[in-house]
């Protein structure tokens, strides 16, 4: 029977040629959207590493040195000593589940600082100096957005237990102890191997956004002197301050909290001015994430309904000049079943066709570097999910565009039709 269909298929290829060729226009554009959506998806429903739920930053502010009538040294000198106080004054305060601080590193904070990192231990032959992003965290930052080790541990305990830590996420460690423990292995960030620290846990997960990939990094952990340094050096007030609450509250509710605990939000000159939710920093992030998902499944249907058109308008045109041919097989014991069957046949079978062009296509596509291979490795697994999701709309559409003249057909009386026979 399929050879028989191909046979008229090819007996008509003038008027099938404009549909085929649209068909694989079709068929290649969308296994293009298909496979950004599948990368995306998969980005989006992998594990983040942490939990930003009744998170907020507390903008901080200082007051002019004309104002607190300090000297500008003085007041500089201070600023570690203000926010460790006032760190502890909100900490105290009843809602309050954690206080924890970071400098451009808090979940959807556009951080981007890389540093090397340098192993002095295990087998360093194998190894050698890598670039991660490096994330600028006090202890609590862990408990604060929910972190655990490997093992289910709280890593606030690990850090505030060792003089110089080192936390790597799960990806870090396995790019520098892919066969052993990553725990206990002395690092380095300065080539020569001095103020070596210690890795006290790993993260097995950690990514800056729902749309990347696993990312390399290590966690600077900034206590006792390290803390004292950033602060005096880079200012309180640039600090992220992060709060987790013991309840979901508005943006109204925080600002209420915020006035009743006036006083006791400000340590010297040092001083909290606003808030904002960790949680609305994800969405203004990710805005333009999901407006440009919105337009690619705009472009794809738009793709699919013209391929709805294009083979209704097709199929239909062929009906009606093909109606002494139905009439004809009706008469010859055909049922409108079969009929239907082999008009539908026709329209997959030029859908199938296209298959050759969409692997070279792919192949070509491929070998220019325009898939997103730095997100995911490319594996059969994508390849057969993406390249059948755009046969399975394609066929669909194929399905209901002959619908209607599927239906004229059936019902065509076969003495009417020989009339045009």
């Amino acid at each position: 029977m399929l050879l028989h269909i191909f046979n008229m298929l090819w007996a008509q290829r003038r008027t099938n040629g404009w549909i085929f060729a649209e068909m694989v226009i079709a068929v290649c554009a969308l296994w293009i959207l298909a496979d950004q959506m599948w990368v995306d998806v998969r980005c989006y429903q992998a594990p983040m590493g942490y939990d930003i739920s009744n998170t907020w930053r507390f903008k901080l502010s200082a007051l002019p040195a004309e104002t607190s009538g300090e000297a500008e040294g003085d007041a500089s000198a201070d600023q570690a000593t203000e926010l460790l106080a006032l760190m502890e004054r909100i900490r105290q305060e009843a809602e309050v589940e954690e206080v924890a601080m970071s400098y451009w590193s808090m979940p959807y904070s556009y951080g981007n600082s890389w540093r090397g990192l340098f192993p002095l231990e295990g087998d360093t032959a194998g190894v050698h100096a890598e670039s991660f992003h490096v994330i600028q965290v006090s202890p609590e930052y862990f408990d604060l957005f929910r972190m655990r080790d490997e093992q289910g541990q709280s890593i606030t305990k690990q850090v505030k237990a060792e003089a110089t830590p080192v936390v790597l996420s799960g990806a870090a460690a396995e790019r520098f102890y892919p066969d052993r423990s990553a725990v206990g292995m002395k690092v380095s960030y300065n080539e020569d191997g001095s103020d070596p620290g210690r890795v006290v846990a790993v993260v097995p997960h950690f990514r800056s956004n729902d749309f990347d990939r696993e990312e390399t990094c290590s966690f600077v952990i900034l206590q006792r002197e390290v803390f004292e340094d950033f602060v005096n050096g880079l200012g309180a007030r640039n600090a992220e301050l992060c709060v987790r609450m013991k309840q979901a509250m508005s943006e109204e509710q925080m600002y209420d909290f915020l006035d009743s605990a006036s006083e006791r939000m400000r340590s010297g000159d040092l001083y909290v001015s606003g808030v904002k939710s960790i949680a609305k920093q994800r969405e203004e992030l990710l805005k333009s994430k999901f407006d440009s998902n919105k337009q690619r499944v705009a472009i794809g249907s738009f793709l699919l309904l013209n391929v709805f058109f294009g083979v209704a308008g097709t199929f239909w045109l062929r009906t009606q000049r093909r109606r002494g041919e139905i009439g004809l097989r009706l008469a010859m014991g055909s049922s409108h079943r079969q009929i239907g069957q082999v008009i539908y046949s026709e329209g997959l079978l030029l859908l199938a066709l296209t298959l050759p062009f969409l692997l070279l296509f792919a192949l070509n596509y491929g070998k220019a570097d325009q898939l997103d291979t730095y997100r995911e490795a490319y594996s059969l697994q994508r390849f057969t999910a993406t390249v059948g999701f755009a046969y399975l709309s394609m066929a669909l559409m194929i399905l209901i565009g002959s619908w209607y003249p599927v239906r004229k057909a059936e019902s065509l009386p076969p003495a009417e039709a020989l009339r045009y026979e």
